[in-house]
This record gives structure tokens, sequence and C-alpha cells, in this order.
């Protein structure tokens, strides 16, 4: 993150108050609990944020060399994206054009020279051109139908791959991040190493794994034996990019940066800094790596998460390695046993029918934000 940014945040910290009160949203929200319970709110979504998209594939490092390939799942819609020999992207629906068989079972891998199908051998090249119909003796010489796979929108910019499942219609990734790229461009974020993914799926809806995120408020309580000693729990920094957001968890001395002379500053030591790519994602800078969550909804009721660590350099020895993959374990073990594990009961509650709302305070901007910009694509959608 650009200096001169670092410093913008700090000073509107700085000036916030006590308790961090001048960064509180204007208002709070009332959000029924059926945006998380009703099925057919579920479907609405799938279609317009997930199948319409764009949502995140991945970033551009996991994809280096030419046949490497990332693949999801949108809205049941299977896409897989392809570095093509010439450096650019491919992607296409995972499904081979004689019988819909995957054509890649993995999330991430290298398809090798050409792409074949593990049902009947079709084989096609990495932009998906039908190549051979081995050992079928002309049996499909007699119709016409391209055997092409089917396309669908790709685009990369500033070392983040975006997708659109559900049709090949040009993707815009300025337009897409609504103004965050000129915090992200600054990450530099096509030059880090992919260290690890690791997947999970939670018996809940997919917003809650991204809720967690959105607020600091219940650290102290929480995280009472874990974090509440270092990070600060009255509000986070927020700000709005379109449908996206910033939220910047702090730690407790955070100010204290703001007593140095002023080309001294640096919120890197001090913050979380968090990029929602809404709605799919969460990109996330450490002081010294980058995080990225990416959420696969399955039912109304249950998501698949996939967590990803990446590094500003290919580990230099087992030690370094050691040391990212300790990064990733301690991660994925608060957010295992004390956040997702009470994400699942609050979904169980509001399952229940016995809690018809929930309530996001002032103190949770980029709560209000997120819920807020969902409802909005949603209503755009119908009308």
């Amino acid at each position: 993150m650009r200096h001169e940014r670092q410093v913008e945040l700090l000073q509107r910290l700085a000036r916030s108050g006590p308790h961090f009160q001048g960064m509180h949203a204007p208002h709070s929200m009332v959000n029924p609990t059926s945006a998380y319970t009703d099925p057919g709110r579920f479907a609405r979504e799938l279609k317009v944020l997930f199948r319409n998209g764009p949502t995140l594939l991945g970033l551009s490092c996991e994809m280096a060399n030419p046949g490497d390939y990332l693949s999801t799942t949108l809205d049941g819609v299977p896409v897989f994206a392809v570095r093509q020999p010439d450096g650019s992207l491919r992607a296409m629906v995972n499904a081979c054009r004689h019988r819909a068989a995957p054509l890649v079972t993995e999330r991430a891998g290298n398809t090798g020279r050409s792409i074949v199908c593990n049902y009947h051998g079709w084989t096609y090249d990495p932009d998906g051109t039908l190549r051979a119909r081995p050992l079928s003796s002309g049996a499909f010489d007699d119709f016409t139908l391209p055997c092409d796979l089917h396309p669908v929108a790709v685009a990369e910019k500033y070392g983040l791959i975006f997708v659109r499942g559900g049709s090949s219609d040009p993707i815009d990734v300025d337009e897409t991040l609504g103004g965050a790229q000129d915090d992200l461009g600054s990450f530099g974020l096509d030059g880090y190493t992919h260290i690890e993914t690791r997947t999970n799926t939670w018996d809940m809806n997919w917003k809650l794994i991204l809720d967690t995120f959105t607020e600091s408020y219940h650290i102290r309580w929480l995280h009472k034996n874990t974090l509440a000693g270092t990070f600060n729990s009255d509000c986070v920094i927020y700000e709005g990019f379109g449908r996206n957001f910033l939220s910047v968890g702090l730690r407790a001395d955070v100010l204290d940066e703001t007593t140095k002379p002023q080309d001294e500053w640096s919120l890197i030591p001090f913050g979380t800094i968090q990029y929602f790519l809404v709605p799919n994602a969460l990109v996330v800078h450490q002081l010294d790596h980058i995080e990225v969550w990416r959420l696969e909804p399955l039912a109304v009721d249950k998501v698949r998460t996939h967590t990803s660590l990446f590094a500003p350099e290919p580990p230099a020895n087992e030690k370094a390695q050691r040391y990212w993959t300790k990064n990733l374990d301690l991660l994925l073990q608060v957010t295992g046993t004390e956040d997702f594990p009470t994400m699942e009961r609050i979904h169980a509650a509001m399952a229940s029918g016995a809690i018809p709302e929930v309530v996001y305070g002032r103190i949770e901007p980029p709560l209000i934000h997120f819920h807020t910009a969902l409802n909005e694509a949603l209503a755009t959608a119908d009308q």
C-alpha cells in the first residue's frame, strides 16, 4: 500500500476520537434472517452474483506457467481457466463436449500440452479447441455440431483473475474493483508465490463466512484467550468501493504510530488490511504475506472455503517453508475453532425460525455495507 495512502488512513483514525467513534457508520441496519436461510433468496444470489458474476478465481501467481489451471463451480456451472503458451488466459466450461464429463477434477494443477477427458479420451488444445476423438473410427463424422469447449469470460489485471461462469460477456476489471485497484495494484500481487491452499466445508450460509471478518467488535469476547490482548475491538477502518469494501482490523497500539514524524508512519505493522471482493473473495494483506479466502456456496446452509497463503518470494529452504505453513496453521486454528463453529451455531439458530431478524450496529460499518450492497444487487437484477 502506498505510503500516502497509509498516512491518509492513519490520519482518519487519529481524528476519530475515543474508541474510534468517528469511524462508526451513520446508521445501524436490521436484516431479516431469511437473508441467510431462504432457499429462494439463495437461488437468486447464486444466479445474480455467482453465475452472472464476475467472481474472483484466484491470483495470477497461481497460474504462472503454460498449462496451469484453476477451477471452480459457480451456481452449478463448472469452469476452469488455463494459462496459454503465449501467457494469456482462456476460461471454459469444465465439461467434455462428448458426454459432459469433467476435464479437470482438482482445484488447481497443470494440463500439460493438452486437455484429455478421462472418460473417453477426447483431447483438446489448451485454448479449448477439439484436437482428437481417439479410436472412434469416424463414428462422429456425420454431424457438424462444433465440439470445442464452451468459452466463459476471464480477465486478468493487478495480479487478480476474474471469471464469469454464466457467459462470455467481457469483464472490465477496473469496473469490477470499483476503485480498490489503486490499493490492490500497489501490492504487486503478481509477484507473490503461492505457498498452500486448504479447503474446508462448513454448515452455514456463505455470507456468514464473510460476516466473520467485517468487524472487530467480537474480538474481546470470542477471542478473549487468543487475539484480544493484541487487537483493538472498538471499530475498524472502513471504506467502500462500489459493492466491494476495505476493512482494516487494528492492533491495540496502532495510535502509537501517529506519535512519530509523519514521514515514518506505517499502517502495515498495525493493521490486517482486508479487501472484500463481493461476492466470493477476501484478499488480506498481512505484515509479510497475502491471504486469500475464496467461497463456493454449495447450499443455502453449506459453503466450501479455499484459504490460500502467498509469500513475497519462494521459500529459500525448509525452515522458510515451515514459517509460512505455521502462519496458515494459526489462521485456520483461530477461525476453525472459534469463529466458524460460532457461525454454524448462528445459522442453526436463524434456520430454526425463532429469530426473525439480526441487527448490525453502527460499530460494524463493513457489515452494513456488505449486506446493503447485496440487497441492492438483487433489487437491481429483479428490476
